[in-house]
């Protein structure tokens, strides 16, 4: 029996309402992926006098003081990222060529939007971000690792596939566990936490690039619908 994790009530909900039917499926994270998320955050922090230590994806662990170089608790760097969205997710700026090539594959496959994210004001900010740069399918928001929202999304699509593209260890590793038969699709838009991540598990494809992602996607896709 696989080891399916169950995703909140609240997720639950909004992907309740999202039509199911026997197709294929794309799920993708937002951040790092669709949107600029590292860059960002970087400067937010470095006005605040913090910095990363090192390029990689340890964000609770990695976060120091620039005067005194003390590593900030847990609790802070929670923190930190928490205010970061409150006041930055209206303003993040597109990954290069995610919304023509989600709209290549959109020919092929549904697309749903799963992100972590709390708040129904950040929800509606991201959603309104997202359509303005030609993003627009359904977003669900989840907290936590994602395998319990991806096995609750591949309801009723028994045969068809599905992939799945998240820059997060956690949550690459979530959905391989929960639901094995998932692609999965590491995808690092930051060139330096790129090149420091870590190779995961069952990884079909490892990329910082949507022109190349987008060719991998669709060729799994028409190779499956053959």
């Amino acid at each position: 029996m696989h080891n399916i994790e169950t995703a909140n009530a609240s997720t639950l909900k909004q992907i309740s309402v999202i039509k199911k039917r026997a197709h294929p499926l794309l799920i993708c994270d937002v951040d790092e992926v669709l949107l600029h998320f590292i860059p960002h955050l970087e400067r937010y922090m470095n006005a605040r006098g913090i910095y990363f230590r090192e390029a990689v994806y340890r964000l609770t662990e990695n976060m120091f003081h620039t005067e005194t170089g003390k590593n900030l608790p847990d609790h802070e760097c929670l923190k930190i990222i928490y205010e970061f969205f409150e006041s930055e997710v209206s303003k993040q700026e597109a990954v290069p060529h995610a919304a023509a090539q989600l709209k290549r594959l959109s020919k092929h496959c549904d697309i749903v939007i799963l992100t972590n994210l709390t708040g129904d004001q950040n929800k509606s900010a991201r959603e309104d971000l997202l359509k303005s740069i030609g993003i627009d399918y359904p977003l669900v928001t989840n907290q936590g690792p994602k395998g319990g929202a991806v096995a609750a999304l591949c309801a009723e699509r028994d045969g068809h596939p599905i992939i799945f593209v998240d820059d997060s260890p956690t949550n690459i590793v979530s959905v391989g566990k929960s639901v094995p038969h998932v692609q999965l699709v590491h995808f690092v838009a930051d060139p330096r936490f790129f090149a420091t991540a870590e190779d995961l598990p069952n990884v079909a494809l490892k990329s910082n690039c949507w022109l190349e992602t987008g060719d991998f996607i669709e060729d799994l896709l028409i190779t499956a619908l053959r």
